[in-house]
């Protein structure tokens, strides 16, 4: 199974179009989640440069994606974003993460957002029995994921962010550090600010 490895040892020139933290692309108002409190930016992704990159991906043109998700320091927020397999949990999930489609070109910044570090891929082969611990892009949903086929009608899977990849670089933007992320995006987007779903698993 051939999946892009994100690689943190690379150089700005080779910006594949993925970064994390830094300031947001969006139309509209920062994004907060139903307690009313602002979400964090996790990671944006430059579409045309990331297809650039992984040929096979075919991401909308011209277009930056941003994933959101609740994030606090002083307190527990894991039930807020995780997702184990049943379909009840995704109504408890909706707006406490949230995945936005722009074609803005300036980025509007907030004091919930971490830091900006770039990305870089590397093409790795894994074996299909691998559960990969670790951020990686592919076309095919990796091992370790639980009950994604609920998806499959209606979004397809972009990309998994392993928690001490993700500033503040400690572990704990998804709670835990052993924590995974997965984007799904929408197959026919309608809605600029609901383009996809972001959700956590952990062992």
């Amino acid at each position: 199974m051939k999946v892009h490895k994100f690689d943190f040892n690379g150089t700005k020139q080779e910006n594949c179009g993925i970064k994390f933290g830094g300031g947001a692309f969006l139309q509209g108002e920062w994004p907060k989640n139903p307690a009313g409190k602002d979400l964090s930016l996790l990671f944006t992704i430059d579409t045309d440069k990331l297809n650039s990159k992984v040929s096979d991906l075919n991401l909308p043109s011209n277009k930056f994606i941003s994933v959101f998700s609740t994030y606090d320091e002083n307190d527990y927020f894991l039930d807020d974003v995780s997702f184990s397999g049943d379909p009840l949990e995704l109504e408890d999930i909706e707006g406490y993460t949230k995945v936005t489609i722009s074609d803005q070109s300036s980025i509007q910044n907030n004091s919930n957002a971490f830091d900006s570090k770039d990305v870089n891929l590397v093409e790795t082969e894994i074996s299909d029995d691998d559960f990969p611990a670790f951020s990686l892009i592919s076309d095919q949903i990796p091992n370790g994921l639980s009950g994604s086929e609920i998806f499959n009608d209606e979004y397809r899977f972009i990309c998994q962010v392993y928690s001490m990849d993700l500033p503040p670089y400690d572990g704990s933007a998804l709670y835990l550090s052993d924590a995974i992320g997965y984007l799904f995006l929408k197959k026919n987007i309608v809605d600029n600010n609901d383009a996809g779903f972001f959700f956590v698993q952990s062992a």
